[in-house]
């Protein structure tokens, strides 16, 4: 089982370089404190136990992808414009939300299946980092500060698209191989899922 959150922070100062997906502002040491981890091969010990959530489900992944974006306004005469200059997205797994049951003991078979949640959201994340920031949405209002609060409510609809994307496909994925069960469909999903994430230039 997968569930994908995502976190928009708006910011308003302009800055010359941001780094790549995958890599937060500040580092990766901050936010694994916080229990964020970068996309990564699942193992046991990622999955604390916790016997009191998802009782439906023996493991639980949560996926997660937060962006951070700078824009900037302009405007005269009761139209403002607010556009974005540059933005960051980071992806990766949850720790906070992922578990497992003390009596789940098949954690080893489980893995791959999890693994391709984890990979799917990898998967979307990518691909909302890669929209081109001339496609992004754009911020317009009488004053400057609405334009920037149009275009923060624009973000925020765009990141629960992304969302809205992957949890169908997460859903699927999950009927299809009934959550790992089927040998054969979970093959076939880890096959297409490899070549997809091989394409987007997506690994460990």
């Amino acid at each position: 089982m997968q569930t994908f959150l995502s976190v928009v922070l708006a910011l308003t100062l302009v800055t010359s370089r941001l780094v790549a997906l995958g890599n937060p502002p500040g580092s990766w040491n901050e936010q694994e404190a916080k229990g964020y981890f970068p996309y990564h091969r699942l193992i046991e010990s990622d999955f604390p136990i916790n016997d009191a959530v998802h009782p439906e489900n023996g493991m639980y992944t949560d996926g997660f992808f937060r962006f951070q974006y700078h824009d900037h306004w302009s405007g005269t005469d009761g139209h403002f414009v607010a556009r974005i200059t540059d933005w960051v997205v980071w992806s990766g797994f949850n720790r906070n939300k992922s578990s497992r049951k003390s009596w789940f003991k098949k954690v080893a078979e489980t893995l791959p299946h999890e693994q391709g949640h984890l990979d799917l959201s990898e998967l979307h994340s990518k691909r909302l980092a890669e929209t081109p920031i001339d496609k992004l949405p754009v911020g317009e209002g009488a004053t400057a500060e609405e334009a920037h609060a149009d275009l923060q409510r624009k973000m925020t609809a765009l990141s629960q698209r992304v969302t809205a994307a992957n949890q169908a496909e997460q859903n699927r994925y999950d009927a299809e191989t009934n959550h790992g069960a089927n040998a054969a469909k979970q093959r076939e999903w880890s096959a297409q899922i490899q070549a997809r994430l091989q394409r987007a230039g997506i690994h460990f």
